[in-house]
């Protein structure tokens, strides 16, 4: 305990009742530091944010419709936040960050490269479709057709209320599937003379089994076929199998005329607005198509 000096008695008196303890002293300056520290703290995080930057805006299909719950994502794939159920966000950045990726299932994805002098940003997102059957230069140039109507789809959408700038105020690059495309181009090609040489291979009176996909969307038993990366499958490998007996071959397409001699589970099935039942018959594309062949069922051909 510190005493106070009393200067009568040439040494010092004991505490009165207003002296404090060195532990109390050294309590409230501990509390001092403590609170200067919270306030440089709060000064730095407040210049942290200082170079932060805030982008908002909307993003919405070709066709007009927001989409909800799209991911943004930097350029290194860091989630920076989602859309909305109307397809709005605002969003925090750093601002040093150039490009932003937009994701969502169905869509292609999205990247841009920010502006420097706009954080309205609205963006129409391209549908991911499905081009069966063509050539990687055609597929690019329905892509590159649709890409280049993307400012008229945001003009309509300011004039439909769903954006609000005239003006796009980021850059955004067309982007060609042409090298990917092309790998699957190639994974297809030997697919399809794999099915040559089992179409050549087989004879009328031969059975084969035919992979189906089911599409329930309407209740209905209509079918779908896959063509299948599958080689040399069973019936074990797929979950809905016709088979049938040919009664026929075409070379167009190689083209199999099937008359169906069972099926599981289904009794009948409808294919290209015909029903398929047992007795009834087909005709299967295996140019484009999988077909279960079991070899060893073959017949030897003399």
């Amino acid at each position: 305990m510190i005493l106070p000096w009393d200067r009568d008695a040439g040494t010092y008196s004991p505490a009165n009742p207003t002296t404090k303890p060195l532990a109390t002293i050294l309590e409230h300056i501990a509390m001092r530091i403590t609170t200067l520290s919270i306030l440089a703290a709060l000064l730095i995080t407040q210049n942290l944010c200082g170079q932060d930057r805030i982008v908002s805006g909307r993003v919405i299909s070709e066709d007009l419709e927001p989409l909800p719950m799209v991911y943004i994502q930097s350029s290194d794939t860091i989630l920076l936040g989602k859309t909305d159920m109307d397809g709005r966000f605002m969003i925090r950045i750093p601002k040093e960050t150039e490009r932003l990726l937009f994701c969502f299932v169905g869509m292609e994805q999205t990247e841009i490269k920010l502006k420097k002098d706009c954080d309205t940003i609205e963006v129409a997102m391209l549908y991911d479709g499905t081009y069966d059957f063509m050539s990687s230069r055609k597929i690019d140039r329905l892509r590159k057709k649709r890409f280049d109507k993307l400012p008229i789809v945001h003009s309509e959408a300011v004039r439909n209320g769903l954006f609000k700038n005239n003006n796009i105020c980021y850059d955004r690059v067309f982007k060609p599937d042409k090298p990917l495309l092309d790998e699957i181009s190639k994974e297809l090609k030997e697919l399809r003379k794999a099915n040559k040489n089992d179409f050549n291979e087989l004879n009328v009176g031969d059975i084969v089994k035919i992979p189906f996909g089911i599409d329930t969307s309407k209740n209905e038993n209509r079918v779908s076929t896959h063509y299948s990366l599958c080689r040399n499958c069973t019936e074990k490998d797929y979950k809905y199998l016709i088979e049938g007996k040919i009664i026929n071959k075409h070379k167009r397409k190689l083209t199999l005329e099937i008359e169906i001699t069972k099926m599981l589970p289904y009794y009948f099935l409808k294919y290209r607005g015909k029903v398929l039942k047992v007795g009834g018959n087909f005709k299967y594309e295996m140019k484009y198509f999988e077909v279960i062949i079991d070899k060893k069922r073959l017949p030897t051909r003399g």
